[in-house]
């Protein structure tokens, strides 16, 4: 796994934010707030992953996003810290299910047809939108292809063996995403925490626009 600072004070608030699959911190580049920003990505190896040193802050926030949802909730479960709220969104703890999650078969021919081309059009996919595909090139992950497939790869076999459950706050669900399953994101939510319907699609930083929003 990696995880990259955007904003470092040391003090006051800082707000973990795991990506979705294949992303980089380019995902959230645009999002302003006043908290620190220490941002997780590339879930092909999370199993000595260690806690970030947070004791200098008096908020912990963790804010996580589609695969990014099971990830934080698997090393959330392992590491003490304190967590002051967890905010997920378009994702659940079953990143690859029937039921409530990607469904198997879809993951699978998505992780076989992850070429240049297949990626793009997962891409295209995640946005609502001529607009936000135009916008998504300044925030599109900076990732080599082979690393993203086996990201893909690693998560469905991790997931199958690591299957957490965390004390969420809230989760968002996009009401157009057709990357996660609408329905089986809620059915997943509906006894866990207070669900929040957005519009737009599975990339929702382009609605939920600055970290007091979310």
């Amino acid at each position: 796994m990696r995880r990259v600072w955007i904003t470092r004070k040391g003090s006051g608030g800082v707000t973990l934010f795991f990506c979705g699959w294949g992303m980089d911190e380019r995902a959230v580049q645009h999002l302003t707030g006043e908290d620190d920003l220490l941002v997780f990505n590339d879930y092909r190896d999370i199993s000595e992953e260690e806690a970030p040193a947070l004791d200098t802050y008096e908020r912990v926030r963790v804010v996580a996003w589609s695969m990014g949802v099971w990830a934080a909730s698997v090393l959330l479960n392992r590491w003490n810290i304190p967590v002051s709220e967890s905010v997920a969104i378009n994702g659940t703890e079953r990143p690859v299910d029937e039921r409530y999650g990607i469904h198997p078969r879809i993951y699978l021919l998505t992780e076989r047809g992850m070429t240049e081309e297949g990626r793009d059009k997962f891409f295209a996919r995640m946005l609502s939108g001529e607009d936000e595909v135009r916008r998504f090139e300044a925030n599109k992950p900076r990732r080599e292809l082979d690393e993203q497939r086996d990201e893909l790869r690693l998560i469905r076999e991790q997931s199958a063996r690591q299957r957490p459950e965390w004390g969420w706050n809230r989760a968002y669900v996009s009401g157009e995403d057709v990357i996660f399953p609408v329905g089986n994101q809620r059915d997943w939510w509906k006894d866990r925490c207070e669900v929040i319907a957005l519009t737009g699609g599975h990339y929702p930083f382009y609605v939920l626009d600055k970290w007091d929003m979310i």
